[in-house]
């Protein structure tokens, strides 16, 4: 009977275990508080015309907050615009787009290998800046309300080149 006792307080230790650990793991995880609030930001970004295929590469953006001072290191908003142009960004969770406020968008087309993606950025460094005053790329995120960006259509055959950003994609395999 003794025997019968301790197998009973092991069953319901056993079973209790599982349940404390659920019970103790929030959503976020042991690192702290869950993210800020963020709004989708998405929109269509054409070279010539056209989405980028990947054959010619992918176009990576990023958004820089407007006249913060930002750290090349630091993280983002970022996305890889699909076959089709169409991106949304993400900062916390894939999609999730961005806390609200102002942003500089930045664009570079990147060479793509099965493995990998790398610069040196095929728009010559035009609109790798989050010092960027071209109005295309100035983005206003509000409280709550999906932000839709124009559709930005970039003429390569109007591009000049210009010296790399340290935010720039180096050339070769990205770090």
């Amino acid at each position: 009977m003794d025997s019968d006792m301790h197998r009973s307080r092991f069953s319901c230790l056993f079973l209790l275990v599982p349940l404390l650990i659920a019970g103790c793991s929030g959503s976020t995880g042991p690192d702290g508080p869950p993210p800020p609030k963020t709004t989708s930001v998405g929109g269509i970004f054409w070279v010539d015309g056209e989405p980028v295929t990947f054959t010619k590469g992918v176009v990576e953006l990023k958004l820089y907050p407007k006249g913060g001072q930002v750290k090349p290191e630091e993280s983002v908003p970022k996305c890889i615009a699909g076959q089709d142009g169409k991106y949304t960004f993400s900062s916390y969770r894939d999609g999730d787009g961005a806390e609200p406020g102002e942003y500089v968008l930045s664009a570079e087309l990147l060479k793509r290998t099965p493995a990998d993606i790398f610069g040196p950025d095929q728009f010559l460094n035009n609109f790798n800046s989050p010092l960027n005053e071209d109005p295309r790329f100035l983005v206003k995120v509000g409280d709550g309300e999906p932000v839709e960006i124009s559709t930005i259509d970039i003429k390569m055959s109007e591009l000049k080149q210009k010296p790399p950003h340290p935010f720039a994609s180096p050339k070769g395999k990205r770090q």
